[in-house]
């Protein structure tokens, strides 16, 4: 039999889909002038068939009350499978999800990766809900109000979502309007029914999901280990005699390992990835291993001196490279770069072979400014009128140069832009060096797929 061996599961989906309906219709109000002032009544919407039960419900269960009104009811009408819809039964959706690390002390979520997962969701079922809302009123004026309030609404249809699950694409569904009946009333009316009913036909196109396969991953991204010295190395089982390997290690020292112990290169818009030999390596081999890349795949470069530390990570997005497996395209996510310390330059440039006005460089202006990799002097380069020296940072103002940045008496860490190519810059050892292209080693750079 065909459902013997099915495990029991319910994911309240019509339920879902029932109680957005009715919330379409659940804070229209009616106007009623009163002795006190003007009212605006909220009108109750609740679910409920056109029957014995709901008019006793009406009557507060009690022969001797008049049926109270205004009121809407929602029913469903009728759930046809929807064959024009119907797609590929064997298709597996699979995703690869990265929560945030999770604080259950705070309860609160972090800003690093916390555990990763993978979803296999299969092909869910198409289906054409009809959905009847009945509008109960005792006079003609509480019916307009309340319709016309609703019928603007749908020009054609409104669209609604069943749940907040961002992998889910079928919890946006529309809610079109098909068909109106006025009035239940014949004519003439009769004397006994007080209550009049209007009855709106509402069509929607939904989808119900079977349930989704959900994996933790236990793939390794990084294993830190922490080496300490010890007083006796016969307690850890050596010989000290023959290898005393923690002689020269200092008293805590941290070893960092990564997948292949593998360096990344960053060069422009290009990621190589190398071995510690320095030889290109296919980045397919190392993907495969922790899933595969997609429109949102990054690389995270730790740019500080601490493999622990997220608080330096320059990120950015990659792409496989046609034709070349040993590189990828990496797209640069320029608000994640430091922030810059001083005031951007216009161009990096060789003052000795250039000079404002000769072609290459503008004529001087106030604002101006370069960053220059050679001495000049007065003397020998009379078009600059300075003394500078190479890594220092110059400006034009007030009809002369003049340092503003001294390399040579700055020990601090600085950043700068060059405007000319939207490259970022940082001070290193008395020069300036990329603020993130170089070669990063094994546990300076992760993959988030």
């Amino acid at each position: 039999m065909a459902g013997k061996n099915l495990d029991y599961w319910y994911d309240e989906q019509l339920k879902r889909y029932l109680i957005q309906l009715i919330r379409v219709f659940s804070n229209f109000k009616v106007k009623e002038n009163t002795s006190k002032g003007v009212h605006y009544n909220r009108i109750p919407a609740r679910y409920g068939d056109q029957s014995r039960m709901v008019a006793s419900i009406l009557r507060n269960n009690s022969e001797n009350v008049i049926n109270s009104a205004p009121f809407i009811t929602v029913t469903i009408g009728s759930l046809q499978i929807a064959r024009d819809r119907t797609a590929d039964p064997f298709l597996v959706q699979t995703d690869q999800i990265a929560e945030r690390e999770f604080n259950p002390d705070t309860n609160s979520y972090g800003t690093v990766q916390g555990n990763l997962y993978t979803t296999q969701k299969y092909m869910p079922v198409p289906y054409n809900l009809t959905i009847n809302v009945d509008i109960w009123t005792t006079n003609t004026d509480t019916k307009m109000q309340i319709m016309e309030q609703i019928l603007v609404l749908f020009n054609p249809a409104l669209q609604l979502s069943q749940n907040d699950n961002p992998l889910d694409w079928t919890n946006i569904f529309e809610l079109e309007l098909i068909d109106i009946q006025w009035t239940n009333r014949s004519i003439p009316a009769g004397v006994d029914e007080q209550i009049d009913i209007s009855t709106m036909q509402f069509s929607a196109p939904i989808w119900l999901s079977p349930p989704a396969k959900v994996k933790r991953q236990s793939i390794i991204q990084q294993i830190v280990t922490d080496i300490h010295e010890t007083e006796s190395i016969e307690d850890l089982g050596f010989d000290e005699t023959i290898h005393d390997f923690f002689k020269d290690i200092a008293d805590t020292a941290e070893v960092v390992v990564t997948p292949d112990d593998l360096y990344v290169q960053i060069a422009g818009a290009s990621a190589i990835l190398l071995n510690n030999a320095g030889q290109a390596q296919k980045w397919l081999d190392l993907i495969e291993k922790q899933g595969e890349l997609s429109s949102t795949s990054k690389l995270k470069l730790n740019i500080s001196n601490d493999t622990d530390s997220d608080l330096n990570m320059v990120t950015g997005l990659i792409a496989a490279l046609p034709g070349n497996d040993n590189t990828l395209v990496f797209t640069l996510d320029s608000d994640t770069l430091p922030s810059s310390t001083l005031t951007a330059v216009d161009k990096i440039i060789d003052a000795r072979a250039n000079y404002p006005g000769d072609g290459t460089l503008a004529a001087a202006a106030d604002g101006q400014r370069y960053l220059i990799t050679e001495d000049i002097s007065a003397t020998g380069n009379p078009n600059w009128g300075i003394d500078a020296s190479a890594n220092d940072i110059i400006q034009y103002s007030s009809a002369k140069w003049s340092i503003v940045f001294d390399a040579s008496a700055n020990t601090d860490k600085h950043y700068v832009t060059n405007t000319n190519t939207a490259k970022q810059f940082k001070t290193h050892e008395g020069g300036w060096i990329s603020s993130y292209e170089g070669i990063y080693n094994p546990g300076y750079w992760r993959l988030s797929l």
